[in-house]
């Protein structure tokens, strides 16, 4: 299953186990498309109608309104394994918690097994909003719904005034770009600027509300009182050299304009890796390592190779 995003369209999931053997550019046997999510009505009845429970009750102007944390979205990461309250199959089946049953195929506990996809924007510029992560259940691919949504936390001061969301300073830049997850539920986003933040999905399921107080994943987004809350683990900002004062001059950083180059950190990738490590693409200063308590794995300890005496 192939996780697409597509700024103002959503989501799109797309079967790709069956690719076409040849060449087709004019789309006659291209893989379908399995489901979608956008936050607003995309059909006139059944899933995607303004009845069902494939989108979150948006008009389409709030969707794709942009200052509210919406539209824009530009990246798609799905989890490689089905979660439960915090636990994967990767872990041992002793460690699994009892409402995680037997696993995925557990005739009373398997709902409790879910699969997500993470979405979120991209802003240029944006003096109102850092934009949402979305997690979407994707657990039915063809009847994904919305059950949490994460945006920078902390408000600030623009022009004297409270400010509800975290207010983005002209030529600064702190929207979500790129992403990636571990097992358990765990995810890792570059915020460029702003650095990398680490969340926890784990335990959604969960910490749903329920209309009727039953997990009603057949009602989709309607079957919701109260989306569950996604938990901030922490970030980290890389800043560059400790040995220089003034890297931009010393490493002689030569790109493109200053929005970036002359300001650390301007994190745009990152990678999970699954011994317990994140690898920090930081544009202008180089690859950074580093690890989260949460993600320490004593079968993969390595000490630093050097004291730092900083």
């Amino acid at each position: 299953m192939l996780a697409i995003s597509y700024w103002g369209a959503g989501l799109r999931l797309v079967d790709v186990s069956e690719p076409p053997q040849v060449a087709d550019p004019l789309g006659i046997s291209w893989p379908p498309e399995t489901g979608r999510w956008l936050g607003c009505a995309t059909d006139d009845s059944g899933w995607y109608g303004p009845d069902g429970g494939g989108h979150a009750n948006m008009d389409p102007e709030v969707w794709l309104d942009a200052e509210q944390g919406n539209d824009n979205i530009h990246y798609a990461v799905p989890n490689d394994y089905l979660v439960c309250s915090g636990v994967s199959q990767l872990d041992p089946a002793e460690d699994w918690p009892s409402q995680c049953g037997s696993g995925p195929d557990d005739s009373t506990y398997g709902i409790n097994w879910r699969h997500y996809t993470y979405i979120a924007p991209e802003y240029g510029t944006n003096a109102n909003h850092t934009g949402f992560i979305w997690t979407i259940d994707t657990t039915d691919p063809a009847k994904p719904f919305l059950v949490s949504k994460w945006k920078l936390p902390g408000t600030s001061i623009k022009d004297g005034e409270e400010h509800p969301h975290h207010y983005i300073p002209g030529g600064y830049i702190y929207s979500p770009h790129n992403g990636d997850t571990a097992a358990n539920g765990m995810v890792y986003w570059t915020h460029y600027h702003a650095g990398v933040w680490a969340t926890d999905h784990g335990r959604i399921w969960d910490e749903i509300e329920w209309k009727n107080g039953v997990p009603a994943p057949e009602l989709g987004f309607q079957g919701i009182e109260r989306l569950a809350p996604t938990h901030t683990i922490g970030y980290y900002l890389p800043a560059g050299p400790e040995w220089s004062d003034n890297a931009s001059a010393d490493m002689g950083y030569d790109m493109a304009d200053c929005w970036a180059s002359c300001m650390i950190p301007f994190d745009w990738g990152l990678q999970f890796d699954p011994r317990g490590f994140v690898f920090i693409s930081e544009m202008v200063s180089g690859v950074y390592v580093v690890q989260f308590d949460e993600d320490y794995d004593p079968r993969f300890d390595y000490p630093p190779l050097w004291e730092d005496d900083l």
